[in-house]
């Protein structure tokens, strides 16, 4: 049996939802790290060096790698993970609420990386982030997942690694505001507590920091 390869960069970013659900399932995998260069020039040569020779057909990192399957895409990745694992919601109204979350959860994914890559202004877009854009996004997520345990109800899914992740970013970013939202704190705690994930972030594979790429204004220096 062969042993699927995760391919990115050693940081967060887009790939960490994917290790977490690997690690969560129990499978054998590759995590492999590609450098980053000490310029900006060179800053995806390590990448550059493999990227057209995998058999991907649109090639970028993070990639998924698994005999005859080769996915791009962090989120093509994700749902195929959580397909393969069963970790998908099990019936419509489940189903509508993941296909939901997902995309509004890329979109505040997208949103926040606007932010913190932001060279131009960023004290100021921080500022006004955390002061007006990350509390509403918050009370959206916060009603969203009500008393439910998890973000499609009381079954954990795909879709909770990639929410774990976003709010965790959140939570770095600014501590105070997260706070103010106690099932989302209890929802990140629930996250942590599951054995296996408890397990990894005790770990010395796990990553918990830097976030980010070295272009970044936040995420990547502490």
């Amino acid at each position: 049996m062969s042993v699927p390869t995760l391919g990115y960069y050693k940081v967060r970013a887009f790939a960490q939802p994917s290790r977490l659900l690997l690690k969560y399932t129990g499978t054998p995998f590759t995590d492999k790290y590609y450098e980053f260069g000490s310029t900006p020039e060179t800053l995806r040569d390590h990448w550059y060096k493999e990227k057209f020779t995998l058999g991907l057909d649109f090639p970028n990192v993070p990639y998924y790698i698994d005999a005859n399957v080769k996915l791009t895409q962090s989120i093509a990745i994700l749902r195929y993970l959580g397909r393969k694992h069963g970790l998908v919601a099990r019936d419509e109204t489940g189903l509508v609420r993941q296909d939901l979350v997902e995309q509004q959860l890329f979109d505040y994914r997208t949103g926040f990386l606007q932010t913190v890559f932001n060279k131009e202004g960023f004290e100021a877009n921080k500022k006004k982030f955390i002061a007006e854009t990350l509390p509403q996004w918050l009370d959206q997520l916060s009603k969203f997942l009500g008393s439910d345990q998890w973000l499609t109800g009381k079954t954990l899914t795909y879709v909770d690694f990639l929410g774990y992740e976003v709010l965790d970013w959140f939570r770095l970013f600014s501590p105070e505001t997260i706070k103010k939202y106690n099932n989302l704190v209890q929802y990140l705690d629930r996250f942590e507590n599951l054995p296996q994930i408890k397990a990894y972030m005790k770990s010395n594979e796990f990553i918990s920091w830097p976030l980010f790429g070295p272009v970044v204004q936040w995420g990547y220096k502490k």
